[in-house]
């Protein structure tokens, strides 16, 4: 019971590893945004560029709440830099849900903790983009103020809509597991250790 415990040097491993994720996750975040085209599919290409980091903390720190408490820390990241409280929203409710399918697996299942990172990037796609369609006005008034230029709003507002969402959220699937099998070829060795495969 007590290897479950998390204690201070798990801590630091989560802190540190949790600011490298967000900092991977917003370079994909800022990359992408800068084409209308691309727009859609942030969370897709963040979730194959960062599965390496998330299925590494996952080996580190394999105990209970971990994946919990990374995404608290990376919501509050996430919205101190200027991501709104819906995209914060979003990464919490995927934390919560991966926790509960990584737990399944007793942090120790590659298949479970894939699940779990997959259902975190569908979250964190609709945390993004959900307020695109239920509040069109807020959204571009916030996007305004973030300092995303007015002629791209214009351009990309008309393409938003549920048929894109939905696909862009497939995409976020298909790259979160993705993200998952090239952190297990990555990291092979740290799985043999770790009694993974």
């Amino acid at each position: 019971m007590n290897q479950n415990k998390l204690k201070a040097k798990d801590l630091i491993t989560i802190a540190i590893f949790t600011v490298v994720f967000v900092i991977a996750t917003f370079a994909c975040v800022m990359a992408l945004s800068m084409t209308v085209v691309g727009y859609p599919f942030l969370a897709s290409a963040s979730g194959l560029v960062c599965g390496v980091i998330w299925l590494y903390m996952r080996l580190k720190v394999p105990k209970r709440f971990t994946v919990l408490l990374q995404s608290i820390v990376c919501a509050l990241l996430f919205f101190c830099i200027g991501a709104g409280w819906f995209i914060a929203s979003g990464i919490v409710v995927g934390g919560a849900l991966a926790e509960l399918i990584t737990s399944a697996g007793h942090y120790k299942s590659f298949k479970f903790t894939m699940i779990g990172y997959a259902v975190y990037g569908f979250c964190f796609h609709w945390g993004a983009f959900l307020m695109v369609i239920l509040a069109r006005d807020y959204y571009y008034d916030y996007a305004l103020t973030n300092g995303t230029p007015q002629q791209h709003l214009d351009a990309l507002m008309p393409l938003m809509s549920w048929q894109l969402l939905l696909g862009a959220g497939v995409f976020a699937v298909v790259g979160a597991v993705l993200g998952m099998l090239l952190g297990r070829r990555l990291l092979k060795k740290h799985f043999v250790k770790a009694g993974m495969l």
